[in-house]
């Protein structure tokens, strides 16, 4: 057997400190486990820097995600109102969270979105400190997150204008005829009574001035100079005295004067020829103050007397002989109405103008007017409180009383089901049904909210607003019962999703509490009237006639004025109006009572107008003519809610 010998190829050391060199290479392979090991504590050191510092910033985003979105939604219900206060509230809840806008390097912007103006848009942004990562120099990492949030109010149910409910309408119109009817008269000859003044110029043959010329008696009143005058009055024409007087009209009469006659009887010259030889007569309406232009006699015979009616052509025609003075009936009262004749002489002094009677007579027109009022019923418009046509809307604002079954068509006002009793109606709610909303607008001062015929009037499904006891059958109670309707109307101090905080404002209280009316007016055209209480004239009860003839000043019968003096305050404010039948006071009270109501809400206000809607829901009454359809606004929806699903 052959031995090899194996042999280094290192060479041996020389010197006696030389060590080997196999030694040598394992402390070297030592020193590249530290440096090794160095490094990977350094790799550890970074991933550790990397998850701690993440996750710890991670966790701050949430922190400032949850801040932004509970600052957007603190400050979105202030919108669109108010702006301000929205970033007010925003910052604050941000601060409640953590982040306090301002302070250590913390910003809090609020903004509202420039598309939907009930959407607040914050976006929170903080530094947020590192612990490993300071190694390499980064003390601090920017987070920020954004939130949005979204006020969704309501949706406004029927119209968006400043009134609510108004529809189709029949009222009883009254008309008014008149015709004139027209009847001739005279009061006959009336005879002087009195001398007036006493006195005078003429002379007289026995007796008095007056005993000779009131009869025809053959005793005569005389003048012997030319110009001479005398004076009577007292002819009865107005009182009776000695005549048939003028009638006194009566309420819907006239009375015309057409003429007046002033008859002289056995007048003549006596004691011989005297040519030219004339009575003059004048009239006069005011006691002797003025007179009327004369009128003559023809030339007196002599010797032989004659009866003389002036004017010639006859009283009955006319009154334009004595000038122009337009007589009336109280013109010949007595004590105003006088005659006075005047002697014209053509002789001398020997002649005497004889005269033995003088009487007057008055014709006169009496004109009677008849006055017939007949009511029909028509279609007719519903104006606001101060005269302004509302057009309609198609639907009156309702409810059903609280003892109709909801298959009537309310259904949360009713309590149940059926007449039967049971089951009940498991959506009846009373204090939460029916709300409308009156906004009245930023600025907006002096406001008003009226109710249309808030009462129950009963005046036929085909009449009025169509209010009417649903009475027998499936649906109705066996009789008539009272009938009740409450209006409450609350501050909602904008949370119009939290009613505990509302304030109210005004109420109709037991205003319209258990009435049980007909209108007469109405159902006497139908001739179908049976029930006693009549509310045809209640001030709250509508009168189309009082709307045609009313002051634009002077609110309209048939409104109800339920609260003034409403502000909109800066930026706006929103009431609810509560309306409801079921009586808090008696909530039985109205279990048997089975009606409709049917109303109107109007708005108005000084720097602005209101709004007036459902809010969320509504009883809309739409009561038809046969073949007749009908439109009507059933909601308004925003433009940024476009695509959604209501």
């Amino acid at each position: 057997m052959s031995m090899r010998q194996q042999r280094s190829s290192s060479p041996i050391p020389a010197g006696p400190n030389a060590q080997p060199t196999r030694l040598r290479s394992r402390a070297a392979e030592r020193g590249q486990v530290i440096v090794i090991f160095a490094g990977g504590i350094v790799l550890f050191m970074l991933l550790l820097a990397v998850v701690v510092d993440v996750s710890w910033y991670w966790a701050n985003n949430l922190r400032a995600q949850r801040a932004a979105d509970a600052a957007a939604l603190a400050g979105a219900v202030y919108l669109p109102g108010d702006v301000s206060q929205a970033a007010t509230k925003a910052r604050a809840e941000a601060a409640k969270n953590g982040y306090t806008d301002g302070t250590g390097g913390v910003v809090v912007t609020p903004t509202q979105d420039v598309i939907n103006n009930r959407q607040l848009n914050v976006r929170v942004t903080a530094p947020v400190g590192t612990f490993f990562m300071r190694v390499i120099g980064i003390t601090s990492i920017q987070a920020s997150r954004t939130s949005k949030a979204e006020y969704v109010l309501p949706v406004p149910m029927g119209s968006p204008q400043n009134y609510y409910g108004v529809g189709f309408l029949r009222d009883g119109i009254e008309t008014t005829s008149t015709s004139t009817s027209s009847q001739n008269g005279d009061t006959g000859w009336g005879e002087v009574a009195t001398e007036a003044p006493p006195g005078g110029q003429w002379l007289r043959t026995g007796g008095t001035i007056i005993t000779a010329v009131n009869s025809n008696n053959n005793t005569y009143a005389y003048a012997t100079t030319d110009g001479w005058q005398q004076r009577w009055g007292s002819f009865g024409l107005a009182t009776g005295t000695g005549s048939s007087p003028i009638p006194f009209p009566a309420a819907n009469q006239s009375v015309s004067i057409r003429g007046v006659e002033v008859r002289l009887q056995d007048a003549y010259v006596s004691g011989g020829s005297c040519s030219n030889s004339q009575f003059e007569a004048e009239l006069s309406w005011d006691g002797g103050t003025t007179w009327s232009d004369p009128v003559a006699t023809p030339n007196l015979g002599t010797s032989s007397s004659a009866d003389y009616t002036l004017p010639a052509t006859g009283g009955s025609s006319g009154t334009a002989a004595w000038g122009a003075h337009s007589w009336v009936r109280g013109d010949f009262t007595d004590g105003d109405f006088e005659v006075r004749l005047t002697a014209a002489k053509g002789c001398g002094s020997s002649r005497q103008l004889r005269l033995d009677m003088l009487e007057v007579r008055v014709y006169y027109t009496v004109f009677t007017t008849t006055t017939t009022t007949t009511t029909t019923i028509e279609d007719v418009d519903v104006v606001s409180p101060y005269g302004n046509v509302l057009a309609p809307q198609n639907f009156w604002g309702a409810m059903q009383s609280q003892g109709a079954p909801n298959i009537q068509g309310d259904a949360y006002m009713t309590k149940y089901q059926s007449r039967s009793g049971l089951p009940l109606n498991s959506d009846y709610d009373p204090v939460k049904y029916y709300e409308y909303g009156v906004e009245m607008p930023p600025g907006a001062a002096n406001g008003e909210v009226w109710v249309f015929d808030p009462g129950f009037c009963d005046a036929t499904t085909s009449a009025g607003t169509g209010e009417n006891w649903t009475v027998g059958g499936s649906n109705g109670y066996s009789s008539r019962e009272p009938v009740s309707s409450f209006y409450d109307l609350y501050d909602t101090r904008e949370t119009l999703y939290n009613p505990s905080d509302d304030v109210l404002v005004a109420g109709s209280g037991g205003t319209f509490r258990r009435l049980s009316y007909e209108d007469h007016g109405i159902f006497a055209v139908n001739g179908t009237s049976t029930h006693t209480a009549d509310c045809s004239n209640a001030t709250w009860h509508y009168d189309a006639n009082d709307w045609q003839s009313g002051s634009p000043d002077t609110p309209r019968r048939g409104w109800y004025l339920l609260a003034n003096g409403l502000s909109g305050g800066a930026t706006g404010r929103t009431y609810r109006l509560h309306t409801y039948s079921t009586d808090p006071g008696s909530p039985n009270d109205q279990n048997n009572t089975t009606a409709l109501i049917a109303f109107a809400v109007y708005s108005r206000a000084s720097g602005g107008t209101p709004r007036v809607y459902g809010l969320g829901a509504m009883e809309a009454y739409v009561r038809l003519p046969g073949g007749v359809a009908s439109e009507f606004y059933l909601a308004q929806i925003d433009r940024v809610h476009a695509g959604k699903t209501m």
